[in-house]
């Protein structure tokens, strides 16, 4: 009987489990969805993880996502990606990539985040560059 109940408990760990991992993927939004599939077509969506006022999103390749309420994004990381070495171009203002390709030729960027005052980037080099929203570039920190 003793080895029925621990059983029994086991498998109801494993059918809470799931149910929680099933409950966190539903948490995306059509907004979501769709941005995952045109930019980051080879990779799915592994896990949504709903805050008050924010989506963190992981997909199935390593890359990290942050959402807004409205299903905006707004910090894309590649670092870990086995997919998608650097943020796909499209999702970078020109001003941006134009700076990066003369200033930093042969490297990619990693990491993109939309702030309050401006942007930050991460290089493949680790080098942080920070932009006002003009794209003025304020900080380089390596």
């Amino acid at each position: 009987m003793k080895k029925l109940s621990i059983i029994t408990a086991f498998v109801a760990i494993l059918c809470f489990g799931m149910t929680t991992a099933k409950a966190q993927n539903n948490n995306s939004t059509p907004e979501i969805t769709q941005f995952v599939e045109q930019y980051f077509p080879q990779a799915n969506i592994l896990m949504v993880n709903a805050e008050w006022d924010e989506y963190e999103v992981r997909l199935s390749d390593g890359t990290q996502i942050e959402f807004n309420r409205s299903s905006e994004w707004k910090k894309i990381d590649c670092e870990h990606s086995t997919t998608y070495p650097t943020v796909p171009a499209k999702l970078v203002p020109e001003q941006i990539t134009n700076y990066v390709s003369t200033s930093f030729a042969n490297q990619g960027i990693i990491k993109i985040e939309k702030q309050r005052r401006g942007w930050e980037i991460e290089l493949n080099n680790e080098l942080e560059i920070k932009f006002d929203k003009n794209f003025a570039v304020t900080k380089i920190d390596d």
